[in-house]
């Protein structure tokens, strides 16, 4: 897809429907998370992680509704993408860097007409001894920084609205 078509039709989306995301698109957002740019390119910082399993998408969702009165967290996206810092993450950069690989997927799932959601929520409200984090079996060392929740949702095909509303300056 052009590059720009793509920026328009990136934004967040909170509704999906229950077809699966496939194996090859799984791999292409994963791909896309492995190009983006890091600070001091400090790659060994970071970790992917995807999460498909039924089941633990449901502990997210239910976890959230009991501990903080939220349900539906990840809005029921089939996949979840977890932008993972590891023990070598460079604390000063660990926000930006998870933001521009948060944006690589957001912008990747645009292209493959999915939609996602970048998503903090569940992450910082449920804590890092939350439930859903015991069932992942994470590695020693490996927390959830940011989430991509993507899907197929028939809004994947229409464009944005253009009311943005940013000041520019120009000297």
């Amino acid at each position: 897809m052009e590059f720009d078509k793509v920026l328009q039709l990136r934004k967040s989306i909170r509704s999906y429907t229950e077809e699966p995301v496939s194996e090859e698109d799984r791999k292409a957002l994963v791909h896309a998370a492995l190009t983006s740019s890091v600070g001091h390119h400090n790659d060994k910082g970071y970790a992917i992680v995807t999460v498909t399993d039924p089941k633990v998408l449901h502990l997210i969702s239910t976890e959230g509704g009991e501990k903080v009165g939220k349900p539906h967290m990840i809005y029921e996206a089939p996949l979840l993408i977890l932008i993972c810092r590891t023990e070598d993450v460079m604390e000063s950069l660990e926000g930006f860097d998870a933001g521009i690989i948060a944006e690589h997927i957001h912008l990747k799932a645009s292209d493959l007409g999915l939609g996602s959601i970048i998503l903090f929520g569940f992450i910082r409200l449920l804590g890092k001894d939350a439930e859903y984090l015991k069932a992942l079996h994470l590695p020693e060392g490996i927390t959830p920084i940011l989430a991509v929740a993507v899907g197929h949702t028939p809004l994947a095909d229409k464009p944005r609205k253009e009311n943005r509303h940013f000041q520019v300056i120009e000297r």
